[in-house]
């Protein structure tokens, strides 16, 4: 079963999935890129809403402005094509207006179902452009400053960008890094708790191999840099950004 697996196309390109940060400066044909955006487009999405966007950025100088918005991430700027990755609710307000209606989007559910929708179709695109050899990356960096991303992208209320996606040709392309033990993370019925000492012990192990592997110093635990990055809230006028733009969390 295991040498049948390894001939499948999605799971080979899942098991070498890496963030790609080097770009070449070849661009990628409008043709490949719209190849891209639609097979995405055929994610899962909840009972069909669609409620996410692509804007599609390639302007040298509006990505640079984005990049400084996400933390000068300089791979915004390298990559060809940025895409930024939209929650939205404001379509489905239109669309119900056109049957005289109002979208109840001022709550948790609506809000869950824009940022999970988002996330799915985001993926499958990052996933599509790897099957053709290119190479992505995600931007969680957009989130740093929504409302000027927003007012850069022209974003009505009711959209905001979820991550953006750097599409490009690879310069140079890293290898996968290693996940969680499986049996941290899988689980069969009902969730229990695993040897979490020893699960983490093996990871750190097998990271710390692999960081030596591709070149790179062993730096601090991977359960210390967690500790270390988010034992402190993040990003903490998103929320209230969020609600000016018209997304609901009650």
């Amino acid at each position: 079963m295991t040498e049948t697996l390894h001939g499948a196309p999605v799971l080979d390109v899942l098991r070498d999935r890496a963030s790609v940060r080097d770009y070449k400066a070849d661009e990628v044909a409008d043709g490949m890129l719209e190849a891209i955006l639609n097979a995405a487009r055929r994610a899962p999405t909840s009972s069909n809403l669609q409620a996410y966007s692509f804007v599609v950025v390639r302007d040298a100088e509006r990505k640079r402005r984005l990049s400084v918005m996400a933390g000068n991430q300089k791979h915004i700027v390298d990559a060809p094509v940025f895409v930024a990755i939209c929650a939205d609710t404001h379509r489905l307000s239109g669309v119900t207006e056109t049957v005289g209606k109002a979208l109840a989007k001022h709550h948790l559910e609506m809000t869950l179902v824009a940022c999970i929708d988002a996330a799915l179709v985001g993926m499958c695109a990052s996933l599509a452009a790897d099957s053709l050899g290119l190479g992505t990356v995600m931007i969680g960096g957009m989130r740093n400053d929504p409302a000027g991303v927003a007012a850069e992208l022209g974003l009505p209320d009711g959209v905001f960008v979820a991550f953006g996606l750097c599409i490009g040709w690879p310069n140079t392309k890293p290898e996968a890094k290693p996940r969680l033990p499986e049996h941290l993370v899988i689980h069969r019925e009902t969730y229990r708790e695993p040897d979490l000492e020893a699960g983490l012990a093996e990871y750190e192990n097998v990271l710390s191999e692999h960081h030596r592997h591709v070149g790179r110093d062993p730096d601090e635990p991977w359960a210390e840099r967690v500790g270390k990055q988010f034992s402190a809230p993040k990003r903490e006028k998103l929320l209230a950004i969020l609600k000016e733009r018209g997304f609901g969390f009650d």
